[in-house]
């Protein structure tokens, strides 16, 4: 411990030389410094336990480097414990069966557009399944019942008793949001199925298109399994349309010769909107309005975010 304190400390006058040079016209990153857990803050001063209260996270740096409040050891090592049985909670409840004899044999993305835990989703995530459920990004998981659906359109409305006190705003009908910076953010597959969600950064290309499925926003984005009945969202945190498919690089290339990549359809808004009234969902629209960062996009769709959960 003492040779990583050592090793800090040089590190630490190196960047106060560096920022000297600075002056000089050379332009330096400053960096952070972290140690295990394990480490004991209180042998060195200039060491402390930073605890980040909106992540809910401790890491050990420099007290120059603590963006946060610094914390003793012992606090510090009950945020750990606390963390980590939270996250074992969370992962008890992902496995445990929606009903005795069921097991989860798919998952996909929905979101909530309406009050009374109405979410929206493709239809091809629900379609052939017995039961459904759907789980927020604070870990809860409740059955959920399919409503409406448009196998034409590849949509379906749920109905659940979990209630979400945000939900997507969306683009007007008629907008066109074409060669624009967008987020899908959703449940895409890493290799294994996520309990938590990620954003996938894109771009509408510049031109809708019309298929089977009414008409579609084709994005460039690494759009995956489980990223299915996502939001697109533009930088002004709208949706502007509902992840439904990605186009298949060895059968493009098969029958074009070209090798055409990360490259997927929504179902545009023209269409969705017209399903949800149809359905009597009311939601709300919006104009365009203060680009957001991808932070600001993802905090902001977290909480109308679910897993939606295949069981047979």
């Amino acid at each position: 411990m003492a040779a990583k304190l050592r090793m800090i400390m040089r590190k630490h006058q190196a960047r106060n030389r560096a920022n000297r040079l600075s002056l000089a016209g050379c332009a330096f990153l400053g960096f952070s410094v972290m140690a295990p857990l394990s480490a004991k803050a209180n042998q060195s001063p200039d060491v402390v336990n930073c605890y980040d209260a909106k992540r809910d996270h401790v890491q050990i740096v420099l007290r120059s480097d603590c963006v946060g409040e610094v914390v003793s050891d012992e606090r510090a090592e009950a945020i750990k414990q606390r963390r980590i049985e939270r996250i074992r909670e969370k992962l008890e409840n992902q496995s445990k069966p929606l009903a005795p004899g069921k097991r989860l044999v798919s998952i996909g993305t929905g979101f909530f557009v309406a009050p009374g835990g109405v979410v929206l989703t493709n239809n091809h995530v629900v379609a052939s399944c017995p039961q459904v459920s759907v789980t927020t990004t604070a870990g809860q998981r409740l059955e959920a019942t399919i409503q409406a659906t448009s196998p034409a359109f590849d949509l379906a409305l749920l109905k659940t008793k979990l209630e979400s006190k945000v939900h997507a705003t969306f683009a007007r009908k008629n907008d066109q949001l074409t060669d624009l910076p967008i987020v899908l953010v959703g449940y895409p597959n890493q290799g294994i199925a996520p309990i938590k969600p990620l954003l996938t950064p894109g771009r509408t290309l510049q031109r809708y298109q019309v298929s089977r499925l009414g008409v579609m926003v084709p994005i460039r984005a690494d759009v995956r399994k489980g990223n299915s009945g996502g939001p697109v969202i533009d930088e002004s945190g709208r949706v502007i349309g509902v992840i439904t498919a990605k186009i298949d690089t060895v059968s493009t290339f098969k029958q074009t010769g070209k090798v055409v990549r990360d490259v997927g359809y929504a179902v545009s808004n023209s269409v969705v909107l017209g399903f949800l009234e149809n359905n009597q969902v009311t939601v709300t629209t919006a104009d365009v309005s203060k680009k957001n960062s991808e932070t600001e996009l993802f905090d902001g769709a977290k909480p109308y975010i679910v897993r939606v959960g295949c069981w047979q």
